[in-house]
């Protein structure tokens, strides 16, 4: 079955997206990459006008009919002189670079903290660039390779090496995203907290490059117990088992992931809580509801049911 041999809406192998039962409720969640609102897609969208999309505007030199990269003209401010940028929608530079993309800006933070921890240990940061390899889980997707010219020479046996790598390793699952490791202990905790609950809540931390179990709260432990067990003036990740009553009087729980990063913590400390964050709550299955607090009357008793209900 072709194109794609499934469906990339639901994965199905049975139709192909075109066919997909789903299409519908997909559609609804498309962005336009010319307004960036959800509904519809570029094709489809009410600002687009035919004669501006369909033609190819320069960054450079602001004439249509050819690209950024065949401009005959030299390059003025960076080439994006003639560049609108969809975040904060402005001229002059792309999204890339808007001051206001607060991802990207933390993803070049993360960067520049690893080149500075080598500094201070003494070695030699080398560049490194990502390139797309494959096309099935995302971690397998994209490796690093150094650009510095710099051939490494390859071990003799690949299955020896492996396993040494993984040997020295220890008790750790590598987060790739940002650098950061996982501790073993950190996704067992949790899965006792979820199928046998023999915790309220855990808190984690990161300490020597990886995130480790800072403290488990008993069954018996309330949510004030919770919060006065987080520092005031350093970051944590947690989990929380909620037990709530329904509107219909039911009895439920729901597992939250809270990400507290207190404005009097450190600059480089949420920088690096907030480049990991993502990454290792995907280590953590099952997790239902996130809240980000800052202060605690963002994540006071109110708000956690209202996010629960």
């Amino acid at each position: 079955m072709k194109p794609g041999e499934s469906c990339f809406i639901c994965k199905a192998k049975d139709h192909i997206a075109k066919l997909c039962p789903q299409k519908a409720e997909w559609e609804k969640n498309k962005i336009c990459l010319l307004c960036r609102q959800r509904g519809h897609s570029l094709k489809r969208c009410p600002n687009k006008k035919d004669e501006t999309v369909d033609k190819k505007l320069c960054y450079n030199c602001g004439e249509t009919g050819h690209s950024l990269s065949k401009c005959p003209q030299p390059l003025q401010d960076g080439g994006t002189k003639f560049a609108n940028c969809f975040i904060c929608n402005e001229h002059g530079h792309l999204s890339k670079d808007c001051p206001q993309n607060l991802v990207g800006y933390t993803q070049r933070f993360s960067l520049n903290l690893l080149f500075i921890s080598a500094i201070e240990k003494g070695e030699r940061p080398s560049p490194k660039v990502t390139k797309f390899v494959s096309g099935d889980e995302l971690d397998d997707d994209f490796v690093t390779e150094n650009t510095n010219g710099i051939q490494q020479e390859k071990p003799a046996d690949s299955k020896d090496s492996h396993a040494e790598s993984k040997k020295k390793q220890g008790h750790r699952v590598a987060n790739s995203a940002s650098g950061m490791a996982v501790h073993d202990d950190c996704k067992l905790k949790f899965l006792e907290l979820k199928a046998k609950r023999n915790y309220r809540f855990i808190i984690f931390k990161i300490e020597a490059q990886q995130v480790v179990v800072d403290k488990l709260g008993s069954p018996q432990e309330t949510y004030e117990d919770f919060t006065a067990s987080l520092p005031a003036d350093e970051c944590r990740y947690a989990v929380f088992d909620f037990d709530f009553t329904t509107n219909e009087n039911c009895q439920k729980s729901k597992i939250f992931f809270i990400a507290w990063s207190p404005d009097s913590s450190r600059v480089r400390m949420k920088m690096v809580y907030a480049s990991s964050k993502d990454r290792f709550k995907r280590e953590l299955d099952g997790i239902q509801v996130e809240l980000q607090a800052t202060d605690p009357s963002e994540m006071s008793l109110d708000i956690v049911k209202g996010r629960a209900l």
